[in-house]
């Protein structure tokens, strides 16, 4: 008897055979997919030697050209070996000098803590914290992190062996430039083949002619980088390095301290344009008036006519001959490059934004490059976008896990500049509404009251600096030497009297601050001092990127607004309009609440006899910035102090303080800030929390007023007189003009 097997029954149309092959080719393209990702991530710095390779590359392409008589290979060669030899050496003078410097200050530093009396409980801390030697030890690493970015021996010599791949690389990709150029022209399409798409049409103006070839145009465009965006780098290179050699010149002759370092850095800044000046002038000035020689002043005098020079140079020999970048895209581009790569990262920010302005101001259309063609049956539809299939969607998926890696990574590293920018343009955006105001009432030009501004805060913040500089070791030493005594005079008192004295609170607090120096002896401050020198350096690119959005942020978004299509242009204009109106509206609002509430404080401060009530209300200005929990911590301080001036002081200043918080809270803060940006106050508290968590008290302050942006553009969205929007009007749908 023979055994029937039964027939395999067929799919029934609803169901689909599952290739094991094909699951497992997806799943392969995934794995390789993450593989690539974790490699990119790796390789990270690879990438950052080959974009510093292509800005060299770019830089002393000149140089090349000249030396081609020669052949193009030893020109080559030579310009590589020039660049290695002309880095080393700029790296070793400025080491050399910088280190120096560092020691002489490191010295006066210490004169200055050593003139400090250590009979009162701040001199005693200060000795026991040993902050000379710790000052030392962190300015003998300044130099190195500065030219080098690393201090140790591996350290240094990985970044020499980083220099020479980047010179090697700029030399590859000058002697193929021209084959790589011609790949990138070839993704465009020849102007026969677009011909042939445009057989019948109803016009023949459509036609491209013989010279309109996609090709072509790219060329021109290319040109164009060269000459005017590539350019500006050159030309801005060539006037610092003679600027830098003429300062440190008239700074060796004249026996002026540091005389690499101040040539170097009148160099780098002056050539910055409308403000530049300023910045490179700032350390002269300081060395002018620390040493007081007349040599030194003399050199201080010739460096002002050196910066005049220069700005008339600049305007002639590099805006009008390339294109003029602008102090705000200049700006942009150094921040974004320091935070991406320290030196080397700001060449690269500052080729990429010059490229990036040429090809905005081109008089070339700029075409659209050849589509990718795949066969019809080797590509699917999804979502609207045809994708490939098969081996070259695994390609694609690949290349795109990539992307995606290389993206996150250049955001992480670029961090602290968003910071940077969210935080300057804010500031700059509240400055802009007195500034306004002074050209309306008084009729002033928008330099002029720009300058007159900066002018106040700065005088403000100098006097601040003197103030709390005069006073902050006394009001500490008051402190530590008047809390016993205030502890124990609140022991008489009625309410916490008996729980102070059963428990010899004013001899524990006693003990305690006599036991202050030896606790200290604990604390490491070579390791902070290193935050201490990053904080300053956020300030210092903060207050920067202010002054540039303040002096050229609106010709930064009127240009914006000409890039845009036209067929958007009034909705981009319409949200650009109201985002301003919301951020200019809290900005300034919330700077005159803030500086109502220091104002306050600096009154009940003087009122019960605290010396640093400057220090004081600009302590409270500055937390009053972050919603809902700024105001109480920055009155802390404010009720310490008036503690250790005495309980009936405490009390009146706790009383008058609670009192301004309730008022501002209820009354002031709703009616000057709500109508600018709609958000609840538990929204606040959410978003200060937030943005405390990911960046601090400046996330803290950002964050809030850009979710009232995010309201502000979904109201403006949602309203029927939005240009383009969909209304309905009795029952039938229309456009809105």
């Amino acid at each position: 008897m023979t055994d029937h097997v039964a027939p395999e029954p067929s799919a029934t149309p609803a169901q689909l055979r599952i290739r094991i092959v094909a699951l497992i080719g997806l799943v392969a393209t995934g794995v390789a997919a993450v593989a690539v990702a974790r490699g990119v991530h790796r390789l990270e710095d690879v990438l950052g030697l080959i974009l510093a390779a292509a800005a060299l590359a770019l830089i002393t392409l000149p140089v090349t050209r000249w030396l081609s008589r020669i052949g193009h290979g030893l020109a080559v060669a030579l310009t590589a070996t020039l660049s290695l030899a002309v880095s080393i050496a700029v790296g070793y003078l400025v080491l050399g000098d910088l280190s120096t410097q560092a020691e002489s200050v490191a010295v006066l530093i210490s004169d200055r803590l050593d003139a400090i009396d250590t009979a009162t409980t701040f001199g005693r801390v200060v000795d026991s914290l040993r902050i000379d030697s710790a000052v030392e030890v962190w300015l003998s690493r300044v130099p190195q992190l500065v030219v080098v970015g690393e201090e140790t021996g591996t350290g240094i010599g990985r970044q020499l062996v980083a220099l020479v791949t980047v010179v090697i690389l700029a030399a590859f990709l000058q002697s193929s430039g021209e084959q790589v150029a011609n790949w990138f022209v070839s993704l465009w399409p020849r102007a026969a083949e677009l011909r042939p798409a445009r057989v019948g049409s109803d016009t023949d103006d459509s036609d491209p002619a013989p010279d309109a070839s996609p090709r072509k145009v790219v060329r021109e465009i290319l040109y164009d980088i060269d000459h005017r965006g590539v350019a500006v780098v050159r030309r801005t290179f060539l006037l610092a390095s003679a600027v830098a050699l003429l300062m440190t010149s008239v700074c060796a002759l004249l026996d002026a301290p540091g005389a690499i370092v101040l040539g170097l850095w009148a160099g780098a800044w002056f050539v910055l344009p409308t403000i530049g000046w300023a910045i490179g002038l700032a350390p002269l000035a300081l060395v002018a008036w620390v040493e007081g020689t007349t040599s030194v002043t003399a050199v201080f005098l010739i460096s002002i006519a050196l910066a005049i020079a220069t700005t008339i140079t600049r305007r002639r020999l590099v805006d009008r001959a390339t294109l003029r970048l602008g102090v705000g895209p200049y700006v942009v581009a150094i921040v974004v490059g320091v935070a991406l790569g320290g030196i080397a990262g700001s060449i690269i920010g500052l080729t990429t934004m010059a490229i990036v302005a040429a090809i905005v101001t081109t008089d070339q259309k700029v075409p659209r490059p050849s589509p990718w063609m795949v066969d019809a049956d080797a590509t699917r539809l999804v979502g609207g976008v045809r994708i490939p299939t098969g081996w070259r969607g695994a390609a694609v998926a690949v290349a795109g896990a990539a992307l995606g890696v290389v993206m996150w990574v250049g955001l992480i590293r670029v961090a602290p500049a968003i910071v940077w920018l969210l935080v300057g343009t804010f500031v700059a955006v509240a400055i802009s509404r007195p500034v306004s105001w002074m050209v309306r009432r008084f009729g002033l030009s928008h330099q002029l009251s720009i300058a007159i501004m900066l002018t106040t805060v700065a005088l403000a913040a100098s006097l601040l600096i003197v103030t709390g500089a005069a006073n902050g070791a006394r009001a500490s030493t008051s402190v530590a030497d008047r809390l016993p005594e205030v502890v124990r005079e609140l022991e008489d008192s009625p309410v916490i009297g008996g729980w102070l004295r059963d428990r010899d609170a004013a001899l524990w607090i006693e003990n305690q601050v006599n036991d202050l120096p030896q606790r200290v002896r604990t604390l490491r401050p070579a390791e902070l001092l290193p935050a201490v020198g990053a904080r300053l350096l956020d300030l210092f690119w903060t207050v920067l990127v202010t002054v540039a959005m303040l002096i050229d942020g609106r010709r930064i978004v009127h240009r914006t607004t000409q890039l845009v299509p036209a067929g958007r242009r009034r909705q981009f204009t319409r949200l650009m309009g109201a985002i301003g109106a919301a951020l200019g509206g809290y900005a300034a609002g919330a700077a005159l609440v803030a500086g109502i509430n220091g104002a306050v404080v600096f009154v009940i401060a003087i009122g019960v006899g605290i010396g640093i009530a400057p220090v004081l209300a600009v302590w409270a200005f500055t937390w009053n910035f972050v919603p809902q929990i700024g105001g109480f911590i920055g009155g802390i301080p404010l009720i310490l102090f008036a503690l250790i001036a005495g309980p009936l002081q405490a009390l009146i200043a706790s009383i008058a303080f609670v009192i301004y918080q309730f008022v501002e809270n209820n009354l002031i803060q709703p009616t000057v800030i709500g109508a600018a940006i709609d958000v609840p106050p538990w929204g606040t508290l959410v978003a200060a929390l937030a943005g405390a968590a990911a960046a601090g008290v400046i996330g803290a302050i950002v964050v809030t007023p850009l979710v009232g942006v995010i309201r502000v553009v979904r109201s403006e969205l949602a309203r029927d007189d939005f240009p383009g929007a969909t209304a309905r009007v009795n029952g039938a749908v229309s456009d809105s003009p």
